[in-house]
């Protein structure tokens, strides 16, 4: 019997995700278990496993499509079998039905803007650009057309270089005169102070912008009629958006009118700009409404890790013949968790209406990639031993790490861990990852001259400090919490008991 194969959701705030490539060809035989394809999602590539054995009867998705999760993707089935190949084949354009995922405003914008990147001289195929997964990031961002880009690579596929040489010509070739802004004649648009031009508009009324200058507008309350594009053909693009003036305070007309304007926006001599990549686009979005949304609070304490230094050593060697090494961020997860199970409080969300206190203890770890972060999670940590919360926490952070996360790795955290140890940062305050209760940042423990029983002796002190969302709990509920990791930390047999 045929099995589907569907895209599946790899984080709760997952509403889509692209093909980056099959590891098996139609026809070939597979074993449940076995890689079969690698996903890309706003964050990571993760691997994804066959859901049963047999052969890959049918690729309905090929490399570079990108389909909402649950849409169905490939298909397995027994030898000889045949399936249908009508069906699940348009989940490959489920462009159009994106803009309704909420979740992910900055992936959702991409796809409503996707026609206006059409020119109004040529149509684009009714059949999606054959573009690797790269070349399509780099286009949404830009505002480029692949439909109007001819493929280098492999079977006419829109490779990155593709995409650059594009945007070189466009920037290269003179704008055709077909705005106000343009009445000099010949000049290039970008030679033209023409402030209160409105290129962006067509002549149907359609606003031509890109993906990330539309969502920069619609968060900073701009008028894309307003801004002159200067992206290819007159295209507003995100840094028109960042410079246009924002309506609102009364002396905004005259800051609109006043002649320097224009050179407020140019790039110093050696300044270089980088288009925003999809993730930090995603991290900018969620931390700003992370802070935005929830009313944070924050409390510190000094954790003594002298005796939790002293276990670690004691465990380690305990465990040297396994290969396994408890680091000083696996007692935090596992004090944590204990904590969290005391104090249930902490284990919640905001839910509009009501608090949700969550039944399992999730217990996510933000992990440094060179585009970013992202949260791994340990699931039911207060059911772990340290043994075991260490072995899985060296997996998540390798996987990420290399780009092969599993579905299953990241997300559903209920509460976080943003640890800056290893940096040698001596305090600092993390924004809360939604739709946590709180997260807890963790710095160096470093020796310092501290007073006990009247004498002053040098300790281990490590700062940690709860960020707290003041929607679902308050300051003395969170001091209750981070005192409680405080207790677990500096009587570690707690930990292992």
């Amino acid at each position: 019997m045929a099995t589907n194969i569907t895209m599946p959701q790899m984080g709760f705030d997952m509403t889509e995700g692209t093909i980056a490539n099959w590891l098996k060809n139609e026809g070939d035989p597979v074993l449940k278990g076995d890689p079969i394809a690698e996903i890309e999602t706003d964050k990571t590539t993760i691997q994804i496993e066959a859901f049963a054995s047999g052969v890959l009867a049918k690729i309905v998705v090929p490399a570079g499509g990108k389909v909402p999760v649950g849409a169905t993707i490939g298909i397995i089935a027994a030898a000889g079998e045949a399936v249908a190949a009508a069906g699940p084949a348009p989940a490959a354009a489920p462009v159009a039905a994106s803009p309704a995922a909420v979740a992910t405003p900055v992936a959702a914008t991409p796809v409503a803007a996707a026609p206006a990147a059409v020119s109004p001289a040529a149509a684009p195929s009714a059949t999606p650009a054959n573009a690797t997964p790269v070349a399509r990031r780099m286009a949404e961002e830009m505002g480029v057309d692949l439909t109007r880009i001819a493929g280098s690579g492999r079977d006419g596929q829109i490779t990155k270089g593709d995409v650059d040489a594009f945007l070189a010509s466009a920037k290269a070739a003179p704008a055709p005169a077909k705005g106000p802004e343009l009445v000099e004649g010949p000049k290039p648009a970008v030679t033209v102070p023409a402030p209160a031009a409105a290129p962006a508009a067509t002549a149907t009324g359609r606003i031509i912008a890109s993906p990330a200058a539309k969502a920069v507008a619609a968060e900073k309350g701009v008028d894309l009629r307003q801004v002159v594009g200067s992206g290819p053909e007159g295209r507003v693009m995100k840094a028109d958006v960042e410079a246009a003036p924002v309506k609102a305070p009364v002396a905004a007309p005259a800051v609109a009118a006043a002649p320097i304007a224009p050179v407020a926006t140019a790039a110093a001599a050696g300044d270089t700009r980088k288009p925003l990549s999809r993730m930090r686009q995603i991290i900018a979005t969620r931390t700003q409404q992370s802070k935005a949304n929830a009313p944070h609070f924050y409390i510190t304490v000094a954790v003594e890790m002298d005796a939790a230094l002293a276990l670690r050593t004691q465990v380690n060697e305990s465990l040297k013949a396994e290969g396994v090494k408890v680091s000083v961020n696996d007692l935090v997860v596992r004090a944590v968790a204990l904590a969290l199970k005391k104090f249930p409080g902490m284990n919640s969300s905001f839910a509009g209406d009501a608090i949700e206190t969550h039944g399992g203890i999730h217990v996510g770890n933000a992990v440094s990639l060179e585009s970013g972060l992202i949260t791994v999670t340990v699931r039911d940590a207060d059911q772990k031993t340290l043994k075991q919360i260490s072995v899985e926490m060296t997996g998540l952070a390798s996987r990420a790490k290399s780009g092969k996360t599993l579905p299953g790795d990241a997300g559903g955290q209920t509460f976080s861990i943003s640890n800056l140890g290893m940096y040698g940062v001596e305090n600092f305050i993390a924004i809360i990852n939604g739709p946590d209760a709180g997260i807890l940042a963790v710095a160096a423990a470093k020796p310092e001259a501290v007073v006990r029983d009247g004498q002053i002796v040098i300790r281990s002190i490590m700062r940690i400090t709860l960020s707290g969302d003041h929607r679902v709990t308050d300051g003395a509920a969170g001091a209750d919490f981070v005192n409680e990791v405080k207790r677990l930390l500096e009587n570690p047999w707690s930990l292992v008991l």
